[in-house]
């Protein structure tokens, strides 16, 4: 356990170089590009988001599984899954070409969005190559790769910054992306060996219906994420796409956290298993702490500060601020909400239960779409973030629910219940403390600090984090 919590922190600072960094750079991106660019480049990246759920097909969740239990296991895993691997990118991205085609993209478009998704693509295949490392619990390594790519990027664009444009920003992706994802998969295989082309229709059907669950959840997953920014740029316009992006942002960065670490937290699920023992408790306990406590203070910022992070739109004018600042505002909800429940997904995910999973995921996107419908023609990005919100509600609970009935351990409701208490507390002392303003930029910083330390306090959580946090 202790092992693992520092391999957690040394995660965590590989990419809390890079990604705060990121975000700046995105943000001078989209103030130099414009709106309108960027709304149109945000629709398309959501498109290539849900072809890489097509294009892994659940097969990063099986490397990990299978790497985690038996290593040895690495020939015949890594021919069966890089065949299937490439066949599925082939088709997702030729697939998704075809739909941004039929939903009206002509011309230069079309070439961008090719070139957007064959980045996704490229994400998607570093990813693939991840899962060998952390199956292995080989968590450093893992840890330089998942930084990798933004930090590619950083390079790029500030070199070409003088000619930058929409177009060359798009090439610039692609080109980071591409060189990201070789260089892991050479890692990959000087290490463990080079795969060859599996021809065995046998294994590769079986793996297919292997990894089926995980990737009809990984699929659904991507669409009730994205589906907003497709319908808000198709409905409402490029330009209102772009105003949300500017906030939504923020929200992704703040989940990509949860992508750095719960992608370990699976690992350590899988090794451990189903069963019940004072080191799944211990593990699960922290790492309910380590996906909330952060992201709870996170949404409070968003909350008494929303303007600080828009603060690089130097060519908005202050109607266009304040709208981003509402949409990241509504945003802190699904933050809150996700950081609560993330844990459990994982958890269920990591030991056989998909398909239930997929369920509540199911359903969170018709409540997703249906909320849009009803909000996008008047609130635009402002109903997309509340429709977001009610689809995180949903399956939130219904993945809470979940673990009660099939974990063999008790759901930490204690726990629960003070992190809830601490969002709902902290949340509601920074809506107080906003009506007394306007306030000077950074007051509602450290408003939010003030506050959060001393809700930590009256509830005792930093008690649990030593509880949690000790060796098992």
């Amino acid at each position: 356990m202790s092992q693992f919590r520092r391999d957690v922190a040394i995660t965590l600072i590989a990419n809390l170089l890079s990604k705060p960094a990121w975000l700046l750079t995105d943000n001078l991106v989209q103030n130099r590009i414009g709106h309108e660019a960027y709304g149109l480049i945000g629709a398309m990246l959501g498109l290539g988001q849900a072809a890489t759920a097509i294009a892994d097909w659940g097969l990063y969740a099986l490397v990990t599984r299978e790497m985690a239990a038996r290593i040895e296991s690495y020939p015949l895993l890594s021919t069966t899954t890089s065949t299937l691997k490439l066949l599925l990118s082939l088709f997702a991205g030729l697939a998704f070409l075809g739909i941004g085609w039929a939903i009206g993209y002509r011309g230069y478009q079309l070439l961008w969005l090719a070139a957007l998704l064959s980045y996704q693509l490229s994400l998607s295949a570093l990813q693939f190559f991840r899962a060998f490392f952390q199956g292995a619990q080989q968590f450093r390594i893992d840890a330089l790769f998942s930084a990798i790519e933004k930090v590619l990027l950083m390079l790029l664009v500030a070199m070409l910054w003088a000619w930058l444009t929409a177009e060359l920003y798009v090439g610039l992706l692609l080109a980071a992306g591409s060189v990201s994802a070789l260089l892991a998969g050479i890692w990959v295989w000087r290490k463990y060996g080079l795969p060859r082309w599996e021809r065995n229709r046998h294994h590769l059907s079986q793996a297919l219906r292997t990894t089926t669950p995980f990737a009809l959840l990984a699929t659904v997953s991507a669409i009730n994420e994205r589906i907003n920014q497709i319908l808000v740029e198709r409905w409402v316009g490029a330009y209102e796409n772009g105003l949300y992006w500017g906030a939504y942002r923020w929200f992704s960065a703040a989940m990509m956290y949860l992508w750095v670490v719960m992608p370990l937290f699976f690992a350590r699920f899988a090794q451990i298993g189903r069963q019940r023992s004072p080191e799944l408790w211990h593990t699960l306990v922290w790492g309910q702490l380590v996906a909330s406590a952060p992201l709870i203070f996170v949404a409070g910022l968003f909350v008494a500060e929303p303007t600080l992070f828009l603060f690089l739109f130097s060519r908005s004018d202050p109607a266009e601020i304040t709208h981003m600042s509402y949409i990241l505002q509504v945003l802190a909800l699904p933050l809150f909400l996700n950081s609560l429940s993330v844990i459990y997904s994982t958890y269920l995910t990591a030991i056989g239960h998909e398909w239930a999973a997929l369920r509540w995921m199911f359903g969170a996107t018709v409540v997703n779409a249906l909320a849009c419908i009803a909000l996008l023609p008047t609130l635009g990005g402002i109903g997309a973030a509340l429709a977001l919100g009610l689809s995180y509600a949903f399956f939130g609970g219904g993945y809470v629910w979940l673990f009660r009935q099939v974990a063999p351990i008790p759901l930490p409701g204690k726990l629960l219940g003070k992190l809830a208490f601490l969002g709902l507390g902290y949340g509601s002392s920074l809506l107080l403390f906003r009506q007394g303003g306007p306030w000077p930029i950074g007051v509602g910083v450290i408003a939010a600090v003030v506050f959060f330390l001393g809700w930590l306090w009256i509830l005792k959580i930093p008690h649990l984090w030593r509880y949690a946090s000790r060796t098992r």
